[in-house]
């Protein structure tokens, strides 16, 4: 199983968007775990569901188990483990590892090829839950200043990561979203990725399309729709192209 953690610590970069049309692009040809950890529950949403009050995915920080939060969505191989609304990480106390060992004990990776993690925009122990069994990160980023700052810290908090676990590092890449290559500032900023972090990292950009946003309305991800769309076709070139990067 390959997880795949959809993350930016600023928030309004097509996080959730990304992790929902990514999951059920993938879940087209595998078997997908879709794992909402941002209490929002926007995720959860975008795939015909909604946040749990009572057994959504945090409730292993209360000793549940992660296979007791599943539930079926829009496609029939796409799992979700759904937000818990109101979960609140401060009430917490020492939360590391806790995700690591849930997919140790239930051996999740017999189930799933692919698990998709949506986390909240927050270093914080749900982040760092995910980062800590994360075999890639992907960082959606609106290409403008602030933007790429946002790029610049993600990759710190993943460097910082790997390294106090003592484990690999996750195959990083970096996903332009609401791109207008008609906007010089939009164009500036990638050059400006490609120069600090490498253009390896960089995968072909999402463009602006306003049904990735109507797609919550209705619970169905854009890779879904009946009809053609941008969103669509680059959501799905995007899922191949990170597809060969990791396998």
């Amino acid at each position: 199983m390959k997880t795949i953690v959809v993350s930016n610590r600023k928030g309004g970069s097509a996080k959730t968007t990304t992790a929902v049309n990514l999951a059920t692009e993938l879940a087209r040809s595998s078997s997908v775990l879709l794992i909402d950890f941002d209490t929002q529950g926007h995720a959860s949403l975008g795939v015909g569901s909604e946040a749990s009050e009572t057994n959504g995915i945090h409730a292993i920080f209360h000793g549940r188990t992660l296979c007791e939060t599943f539930l079926p969505t829009v496609h029939d191989r796409l799992t979700l483990a759904p937000a818990m609304a109101f979960f609140d990480v401060y009430e917490h106390g020492d939360l590391g590892g806790v995700l690591r060992r849930c997919f140790e004990r239930e051996q999740i990776a017999e189930f799933f090829d692919y698990c998709i993690i949506d986390t909240p925009p927050t270093l914080d122990a749900l982040l760092k839950n995910s980062l800590e069994v994360a075999d890639a990160v992907v960082i959606p980023f609106v290409p403008h200043h602030l933007g790429t700052v946002a790029v610049g810290q993600m990759l710190r908090a993943v460097y910082q990561s790997a390294s106090k676990m003592g484990r690999e590092l996750a195959d990083v890449g970096i996903l332009p979203v609401m791109y207008n290559p008609h906007i010089e500032a939009h164009q500036d900023a990638l050059q400006t990725v490609r120069t600090r972090f490498g253009a390896g990292r960089l995968f072909s950009p999402i463009g602006i399309d306003i049904g990735l946003a109507r797609q919550f309305e209705e619970g169905v991800p854009v890779v879904l729709g009946e009809k053609r769309s941008k969103g669509l076709r680059d959501y799905r070139r995007f899922t191949e192209e990170l597809r060969a990067r990791i396998g």
